[in-house]
């Protein structure tokens, strides 16, 4: 800049200097690069507890549990029906977090990314609607019988 002592700021003009509305490529790979985390993250963190499931839909485990996939942002199946006693496990196959919420504060679980779950064992009857905090759109419903 130059040295006046009044007016404004003259920046320079020479090639590679500092211009006025510019940023440099550092900064702005920076910005970039705090977009993308910020649009991959969809908040928190949490670490897989089991390896992905390559099911789709229902399953029934040994144990007598069944399994709700998380994929496309949805549950599948969108409503389960079981008997008093199983658990179910959500399994999360999509490439974003996750977490299940019961509408009535039954159950919570904390944000799960690809390849984690999630499991509750019912004890009541009853209607269990759920949904993922994230994505408020993407709902189920456990029917207890």
């Amino acid at each position: 800049m130059d040295t006046r002592t009044s007016g404004p700021p003259v920046w320079p003009r020479h090639r590679g200097g500092w211009h006025r509305g510019h940023i440099s490529v550092g900064a702005a790979l920076v910005l970039i690069i705090v977009a993308v985390l910020l649009a991959a993250g969809c908040g928190g963190s949490a670490t897989p507890t089991t390896a992905p499931a390559t099911s789709v839909g229902p399953t029934t485990s040994s144990a007598g549990g069944t399994q709700v996939v998380m994929k496309n942002i949805a549950f599948d199946p969108p409503t389960l029906t079981i008997k008093v006693g199983q658990a179910v496990t959500w399994v999360n196959q999509d490439s974003v977090q996750h977490d299940v919420v019961a509408n009535n504060g039954e159950f919570k679980s904390s944000l799960f990314g690809a390849g984690g779950t999630f499991s509750f064992t019912f004890t009541k009857a009853g209607t269990y609607p759920y949904y993922c905090s994230i994505h408020p759109h993407m709902t189920g419903t456990i029917i207890v019988q």
